[in-house]
């Protein structure tokens, strides 16, 4: 004889319910809106520089638009190398991100051998860029440009330029202007924009190329300048000439941008790019911007790295003509 037995429906539920939520829960783990924790953004050069005071500004109004905290963490050394090579490493997840500039093109034309491949980044979002401003420390103020140039001539490699790190967009400005000049120069390399301008300041070296970030600087008196490397004047600085006017046909710069390791899921750096729009959109952090005189070019990630593309073409084809760079 069988025996009936009766499930009550509220047991059944609850059974079902508990069951429903112990299989949904790994799935809502993975599936967590993005951020949910903090995000770090790796600078690769020291802090004080451009590239850190953007990358700042940024992380600020990030970390409001997210709700979670966003550090800025320095790691510089080696031209860009060790801080770029660390967040290559790091889980592809979006936590972990890397703001960077010039050297991050330059590396792969100048090195021989990187700890990182070509294809170990994807492209974020392109903030913008500035052109190189040569200045000279206050004791050269008032020479021309031609007065530096033939005093170059004459005595081979006493004219001492700075740089934020060999293959940077200083350097990289340094090695092109000598080139167009026909000059020699002794290159003096430092750990980040921060340091080198502040030899630039106190006289130890002669000069270096930077962008308009150093502008108050110039403004106060602490530094001259000399040129811009622009097709026109900059237009907070027209009292600067281009060296096309002073007749040297010279053009050179840095750009500023975002990028992630190469897994990194395609919803997340959309969502970073546009955030980064939104964050840019800010009044609090446009004024902070205009202040370093940077052009902002907001971009797509997938102009972003078009843009790269180009910018590396054109490196290749600097060392072509002849640009020697040399690089520890």
């Amino acid at each position: 004889m069988s025996i009936p037995i009766r499930i009550s429906w509220r047991a059944t539920a609850l059974g079902l319910g508990l069951a429903l939520c112990t299989a949904a829960a790994p799935a809502t783990e993975v599936q967590a809106a993005f951020p949910h924790k903090r995000v770090t953004i790796v600078v690769p050069y020291s802090a004080g520089g451009l590239t850190d005071t953007l990358a700042r500004s940024l992380a600020a109004k990030l970390a409001t638009l997210w709700g979670q905290p966003v550090v800025v963490e320095n790691r510089d050394g080696a031209g860009t190398i060790i801080g770029t090579s660390a967040v290559a490493r790091t889980p592809a997840d979006g936590y972990t991100l890397l703001f960077t500039s010039y050297a991050y093109t330059s590396n792969p034309v100048l090195r021989r051998q990187l700890p990182y491949g070509p294809d170990a980044f994807r492209p974020v979002g392109l903030l913008g860029s500035s052109h190189n401003v040569l200045l000279v420390t206050n004791r050269l103020r008032g020479q021309s440009l031609q007065h530096l140039i033939d005093r170059a001539k004459a005595e081979p490699g006493s004219l001492k330029l700075a740089s934020s790190g060999p293959g940077s967009s200083p350097h990289l400005g340094a090695e092109l202007f000598a080139t167009k000049a026909g000059i020699g120069f002794t290159h003096v390399p430092y750990k980040g924009q921060g340091p080198a301008m502040t030899d630039l300041m106190a006289g130890v070296v002669d000069g270096m190329f930077d962008g308009m970030s150093s502008y108050a600087l110039v403004k106060s008196g602490k530094v001259a300048a000399v040129a811009i490397a622009s097709e026109q004047r900059h237009p907070d600085a027209p009292e600067i000439p281009t060296f096309k006017e002073l007749g040297m046909d010279f053009v050179s710069g840095s750009w500023f941008g975002m990028l992630a390791p190469a897994a990194t899921p395609d919803a997340v750096v959309q969502q970073i790019n546009a955030d980064l729009h939104r964050a840019v959109e800010d009044p609090a952090v446009r004024a902070q911007i205009a202040k370093t005189g940077l052009l902002v070019a907001l971009s797509t990630p997938e102009a972003f790295g078009q843009y790269l593309q180009t910018e590396t073409r054109k490196l290749q084809a600097l060392v072509r003509s002849g640009v020697r760079i040399e690089l520890n």
